[in-house]
């Protein structure tokens, strides 16, 4: 402190031939009211407010402020070395107060067992901190290195951490957090405002330095107080990338609702992993997901800019609000949406047709992977237009999982929900896409793929509709565009568990195909589709030839009691050579209604 003193004390020396003005005894309290909201009484027997300051007035009134904010004597700077005559000006002023004065903004309770605890610190400034038990410290810290700052307590309990002073500067990683207690497990307990001592920091030419808090309570188990409503009071203005990324991920304990102001400073528009994963696996968290979280959150949604934002926050409860996102605007990105509202099982209601405000483009890699899966709570028709307007070909996992596990969701599938997509097929691209609505009903749209066309990719319709068992018809030409060679899973359990189908597998519903087998690429495509009836055509998996593959036809029409009819002659194609594991294992089996002999050379010929 003495080191601290002397550089301030040389650059009070120093700062008249910077433009700084001589302050009066009224600026000196002025200032203190401003920054911590404390009255300090002027001197008994001050004459005139509007006299000059000097330093040693300066400092004594610190102490007093320092006295009055924490109910006892904890500074002494008016009787130190650099308590003297010479006058104060309001470049001392502005400093002293806003970095000696030990006005605590952040308070962190432990449990009761605590014995030592920890947290980091990567950011530059003067800080303070209480550790609860007479212990405090100040230091000016010079650099935005991560620094860790520990203490041991004498005994075992519950202690009241109180941290303070003033940010000057911030790491440039982005995900190099400013303060991080991740993974702390003595955390039991957070108030005040984190954001008022690392706060946006605007510098002289203008340059805004954005802290992070990327991780900042992550991993916090026992943490069960509610999220302070100010905690980042203090924070303004456009967001940087992985800002608030994992910032209470895995606190399952947190309880009470999200402060609907919690982000109300930031203003601009989301960059990569600003919001992702912020309460990830809050599982305690409750009540409604406040409308303004997001109000000044306005642009392009940037890669991960909300994914898993509230994955697995199963206490939330009520409808999604319409205006969440409504200032996203732009076009897609990369996991943007991806698993937002995953496993939110408490939330209810429709899903808002305008939920991702004016988006639009080319898809992007799991742009919308899982969104509201696990959501069993959403109820009514999936809105047409949900996803904006997308023009372009097809992205990995676009929609992978989007409504899996959803089965509130009723009416029939939108005709246009993916229109504009249009393009060679994508690896991922339906899977599981609307896996377990069983409340869906009516025919799948013939048109609802009609702008893919190309060869299959691994994955692609992979139990894209899987539990469906409210659908009742699939309309022919469904997959009709897919040509080429087989890709693995491309069709493993597409319409598995789908009883309510009724009428004949179109002919032609796969397409033409050009190669050899691939791994899994019908297995269970059919499974226990008990409606189906008539005659299995005899073109459905026309074009494949060469080797086997492991899988490949395993249990395809498993359970398939309404079929009618003879086998197809030809039905696999022309498949030779060495045979591969469980490639036709139950292929038909529980398929009572098959009848005549089964067709020579049925499937290939093997050596």
């Amino acid at each position: 402190m003495r080191k601290i003193l002397f550089a301030l004390f040389g650059m009070f020396l120093s700062v008249c031939a910077n433009g700084a003005q001589i302050a009066n005894v009224e600026y000196v309290h002025l200032m203190i009211k401003q920054y911590t909201g404390v009255d300090v009484p002027y001197n008994s027997e001050l004459k005139d407010v509007h006299a000059a300051a000097n330093m040693k007035y300066l400092l004594t009134a610190v102490d007093i402020a320092n006295q009055m904010l924490n109910g006892e004597p904890v500074t002494s700077y008016g009787t130190g070395e650099y308590a003297t005559t010479r006058a104060a000006d309001t470049v001392a002023v502005d400093t002293m107060v806003r970095d000696y004065v030990r006005d605590y903004k952040f308070f962190a309770t432990t449990t009761p067992d605590t014995e030592s605890f920890e947290f980091s610190i990567s950011a530059s400034g003067v800080f303070h901190i209480d550790w609860g038990d007479g212990k405090r410290e100040s230091f000016n810290k010079t650099n935005t290195n991560a620094t860790t700052y520990s203490h041991d307590y004498a005994t075992a309990g519950e202690y009241v951490i109180k941290i303070g002073g003033h940010a000057t500067g911030y790491n440039s990683n982005a995900t190099t957090s400013a303060i991080k207690f991740e993974k702390n497990t003595n955390l039991a307990g957070i108030t005040g405002s984190i954001g008022r001592v690392f706060s946006t920091i605007k510098k002289s030419d203008s340059k805004i330095l954005q802290p992070s808090f990327y991780l900042l309570f992550s991993g916090c188990t026992n943490l069960v107080s509610e999220i302070p409503a100010f905690l980042f009071d203090g924070v303004y203005g456009a967001p940087i990338e992985h800002m608030f990324n994992r910032l209470f991920n895995g606190c399952s304990k947190l309880t009470g609702e999200i402060p609907s102001g919690l982000f109300s400073g930031i203003d601009g528009a989301p960059k990569h992993g600003s919001f992702a994963y912020v309460f990830a696996d809050c599982s305690g968290l409750t009540g409604e997901i406040p409308s303004n979280l997001f109000t000044g959150v306005k642009g392009a949604p940037a890669i991960w800019a909300f994914g898993d934002l509230f994955n697995g926050c199963s206490g939330l409860t009520g409808e999604i609000p319409s205006n969440l996102f409504a200032g996203m605007f732009g076009e897609f990105s990369p996991r943007m949406f991806a698993r937002t509202f995953s496993r939110c099982s408490g939330l209810t209601g429709e899903i808002p047709a305008g939920l991702f405000g004016n988006i639009y483009g080319a898809p992007a890699d799991e742009m919308f992977a899982g969104t509201f899966s696990g959501c069993s709570g959403l109820i009514g028709e999936i809105p047409s237009g949900l996803f904006g307007k997308i023009s372009g070909k097809p992205a990995a996992s676009m929609f992978s999982g989007t409504f899996s596990g959803c089965p509130g969701l009723t009416g029939a599938i939108p005709s246009d929900l993916f229109a504009g997509v249009s393009g060679a097929p994508a690896v991922n691209m339906f899977a599981s896409t609307f896996s377990g609505c069983s409340g869906l009903a009516g025919s799948i749209p013939g048109d609802l793929f009609a702008g893919i066309d190309g060869a299959p990719a691994s994955y692609m319709f992979r139990e894209t509709f899987n539990g469906c068992s409210g659908l009742t018809g699939i309309s022919a030409g469904l997959f009709a565009n897919v040509s080429g060679a087989p890709a693995q899973s491309m069709y493993h359990g597409v319409f598995r568990g789908c009883v309510g189908l009724i009428g004949v597998i179109p002919s032609g519903l796969f397409g033409v195909f050009d190669g050899a087998p691939a791994v899994s690429m019908f297995d269970d495509a059919f499974y226990n589709c008990s409606g189906l009836t008539g005659a299995i055509p005899g073109n459905l998996f026309a074009g494949i030839y060469g080797a086997p593959a492991t899988l490949m036809f395993w249990q395809t029409f498993y359970n398939c009691s309404g079929l009618i009819g003879v086998i197809p002659d030809g039905l696999f194609g022309r498949i030779s050579g060495k045979p591969a594991d469980r490639m036709f294992a139950k292929t038909f089996y529980g398929c009572s209604g098959l009848t005549g002999a089964i067709p020579s050379g049925l499937f290939g010929v093997f050596d």
